[in-house]
């Protein structure tokens, strides 16, 4: 009786293989039930129960070996989850090809949102130097056009930033806050310029939670081009301002394959796939005799997190407008 080759018995394997991540990434796709793209988030909402939110495969989760690497932030928003789930293997590219899923879903509902308010917390580094978490309350519009009125709760207290595309010259009005806003006059900034990008690792014009997502994707695109060099687990779902979240973690293994971040946690809300929290870490040599924790808190430069999102605010034009005379511009 013929016995098959060993190289035959190879294709078949191979083949079963194939068959099997295929069966997979097709759970993945299948099950996806994004939220109606426009769909309002009302306060009734935003409370409603999340458990007909978009499946994972099932179990499809991150090894029993793995675990999150402890993180230290100063953002009050939520706490970074410290320990992974176990269940099915999720390898780099389905984890990612999955996250890049629900942003490509969370921006098209946002894209599909008039405007909205929102709390927004942020702590970043700046010319090396790490500030302190700043709490801005922001109107957002982003039909017929793009505009963005920001009001700070902490650090420049009463500071005021508005930027409206409609206006001509393109350009940002910054109010002081506090005594020197009482003497001085607004000032005028183009949102690319040195004044303005010395107060901000990102311009005005991508501001809010479109301008977000829309970046997150550029980094999840170009780590499936890569095809390597970043590990990417799902993490524990965690809470984010009452909300349930999705919670991804990538690491990348050199400068090469991301320049900007070393490591990053996303916290994707669970129904509707916006961004909750941002946390990324950049690159450092001076590594030695220094704990993972510790690299961590060395290398953070960018922590971003929203609360109190309204979607079903009504937008207003004068919440845009240089001659509202609430703001005293």
């Amino acid at each position: 009786m013929l016995r098959p080759s060993p190289r035959k018995k190879s294709g078949k394997s191979n083949f079963l293989a194939l068959c099997v991540s295929t069966v997979s990434l097709g759970v993945i796709f299948c099950s996806f039930d994004p939220a109606p793209a426009g769909e309002d988030l009302s306060p009734e909402q935003k409370t409603a129960d999340v458990s007909n939110s978009v499946p994972l495969p099932p179990d499809a989760l991150v090894s029993a070996n793995a675990a999150a690497p402890e993180m230290e932030s100063a953002s009050p928003s939520a706490d970074v989850p410290k320990k992974a789930h176990s269940g099915m293997i999720l390898d780099n590219n389905e984890a990612i090809k999955f996250s890049l899923l629900l942003m490509q879903d969370g921006c098209r509902f946002l894209e599909n949102v008039e405007g909205y308010s929102v709390t927004f917390n942020k702590q970043e580094r700046l010319q090396g130097d790490l500030s302190d978490v700043q709490t801005i309350d922001m109107k957002v519009r982003h039909s017929p056009s793009f505009g963005v009125y920001m009001k700070w709760k902490t650090g420049d207290t009463g500071r005021q930033l508005l930027y409206n595309e409609d206006y001509e010259d393109k350009r940002m009005v910054v109010k002081l806050g506090g005594f020197k806003g009482r003497l001085l006059p607004a000032i005028k900034l183009q949102p690319n310029s040195p004044e303005a990008m010395a107060q901000a690792r990102y311009p005005v014009t991508e501001a809010g939670l479109l301008g977000m997502m829309r970046l997150l994707v550029v980094h999840r695109n170009n780590d499936v081009k890569n095809g390597q060099g970043v590990r990417c687990v799902r993490l524990e779902n965690c809470v984010c301002d009452e909300r349930e979240c999705y919670c991804f973690m990538y690491e990348y293994e050199a400068p090469e394959f991301n320049k900007i971040y070393r490591k990053s946690v996303l916290m994707l809300d669970k129904r509707y796939h916006i961004p909750m929290r941002v946390v990324n870490h950049t690159w450092t040599d001076a590594t030695e005799g220094l704990t993972a924790s510790e690299i961590d808190e060395q290398t953070l430069i960018e922590d971003y997190s929203f609360s109190r999102i309204d979607f079903g605010r009504e937008v207003i034009v004068e919440d845009f407008s240089r001659e509202n005379p609430a703001y005293r511009m």
